[in-house]
């Protein structure tokens, strides 16, 4: 906090509006995209993982998003990522790069993860359970 305060106090004042804030750019059409993108998969996560945190244990998530996907929390941990990648691209680029790296380790993890925990369901509960339920990616995985 300290620091941000400090930040604002030392900017220029070429950098200030005429009541003495901070001067910010118009936001962009990445920003009017990614923005909800970002709250309603941060929303998501949140949800599954409050959901999760209150299952019984040793049983198969059944509620909303978890009747589609197995694993609905590493599909908005991804969409997170997208988001970000997104609102740090630089000008001119729609997705920042470094960002789209990160994604991919995130991503190539939770996969591995997400194929596990169905195989897990699978053998304690049966097929039946996760039938027609896509590991992490609708209609991809």
């Amino acid at each position: 906090m300290i620091c941000l305060v400090t930040d604002f106090l030392s900017l220029p004042d070429a950098d200030r509006t005429t009541d003495g804030l901070p001067a910010f750019s118009k936001p962009s059409m990445k920003t009017f995209i990614a923005v909800p993108i970002f709250v309603l998969a941060s929303g998501i996560q949140h949800d599954c993982h409050k959901y999760l945190a209150g299952l019984k244990k040793y049983t198969v998530p059944q509620r909303f998003w978890f009747q589609w996907v197995v694993c609905p929390h590493y599909t908005s941990e991804c969409l997170i990522y997208v988001a970000i990648a997104m609102i740090a691209a630089p000008e001119g680029q729609i997705l920042n790069k470094t960002i789209l790296a990160g994604l991919g380790f995130v991503a190539s993890n939770l996969a591995v993860t997400a194929d596990s925990t169905r195989k897990w369901y699978i053998e304690k509960f049966g097929i039946e359970k996760v039938a027609g339920r896509w590991r992490m990616v609708p209609f991809v995985y």
